[in-house]
């Protein structure tokens, strides 16, 4: 199975995933901040299903938000999205769990 999204372990959730490797990969037009906004909104709790970090972006010389997101949340934001790049993700994260 290809890595096509990189899957980490956190204090808080034992297999999640960057909301924002995950966004890339879906090649979301819009602003991540709006975008996972707009995810949130179908229900997630922070804490349980994503948890909140900082990740320097050294091109920007930046600070940015981001999000750890369960593989549950990832398969459900994958499957809101509707596009190849989404049921692409859904499969991924269906043979992660096997």
């Amino acid at each position: 199975m290809n890595t096509l999204i990189s899957i980490k372990s956190t204090d808080q959730i034992k297999k999640a995933v960057s909301a924002r490797e995950l966004y890339e990969f879906l090649e979301i037009a819009e602003r991540f901040s709006r975008w996972f906004d707009r995810m949130r909104e179908y229900g997630f709790a922070e804490n349980i299903d994503y948890v909140r970090y900082e990740s320097f972006n050294a091109l920007a010389r930046q600070s940015l938000q981001d999000y750890f997101v369960t593989i549950d949340m990832a398969k459900e934001i994958s499957m809101i999205q509707r596009s190849d790049k989404g049921k692409q993700a859904r499969q991924y994260f269906l043979e992660c769990e096997r």
